[in-house]
């Protein structure tokens, strides 16, 4: 049995690990456990988390699931100001790596939080939303290069944008189910670095 840890950065994340990415691989002899950082406070916080896992675990893959949205509060001198997202997001992977060096570590950022991943097929709402409401939604997604491109600004983060439009929209409820209405696969297509993530995942499920 091999043994995956996800430090998830909320209750959301820790759902779609659970609800998702679980069942995911479930075939492939592959353990999968969500840890709850319970928000990115500080860097020391997920530093100690992840050594204290290995410690418990030295063969298991440590990854992680944080959002990029935010960021630059908590480790400003890692976020690069230049070069297009992908480049940025990668650069601060790297240094984060760099900064622990522990073995079997990938670390992984959302861009820019988990709500930009719904923006992947955004039918997908169409159980709690009107007609006028998914329309909105999709002149959001028409506008953006990828879903994972869908602005990082406060007014105009992925979640705050959904909750405009469906103000009753639930963060750990809605956001499960419409992900899991999406599918991992069609998800991973639409989002190139989050497609990464579960290559990246899967190449050492079968390693």
């Amino acid at each position: 049995m091999k043994y995956i840890f996800i430090c998830c950065e909320g209750e959301t994340e820790e759902a779609f690990v659970e609800k998702l990415l679980v069942p995911y691989f479930k075939d492939m002899g592959v353990y999968i456990k969500p840890i709850g950082i319970r928000g990115m406070s500080n860097f020391d916080k997920i530093k100690k988390l992840i050594n204290r896992l290995y410690l418990s675990y030295p063969n298991s893959l440590v990854t992680t699931m944080i959002d990029y949205y935010g960021l630059q509060k908590v480790i400003p001198t890692f976020i690069p100001a230049e070069g297009d997202i992908y480049q940025r997001v990668k650069l601060v992977e790297t240094k984060l790596y760099e900064a622990l060096s522990q073995k079997n570590l990938y670390f992984n950022i959302v861009l820019h939080e988990f709500e930009g991943l719904l923006f992947s097929d955004v039918n997908a709402f169409d159980g709690i939303a009107t007609k006028s409401q998914l329309q909105e939604l999709k002149n959001i997604r028409r506008r953006a290069e990828t879903p994972e491109h869908i602005n990082d600004k406060y007014e105009t983060a992925p979640s705050r944008q959904i909750l405009h439009h469906i103000p009753d929209y639930s963060k750990i409820q809605n956001g499960i189910e419409v992900a899991q209405c999406i599918g991992i696969g069609k998800i991973a297509e639409e989002c190139i670095h989050f497609g990464k993530w579960i290559d990246k995942l899967m190449d050492w499920a079968k390693e």
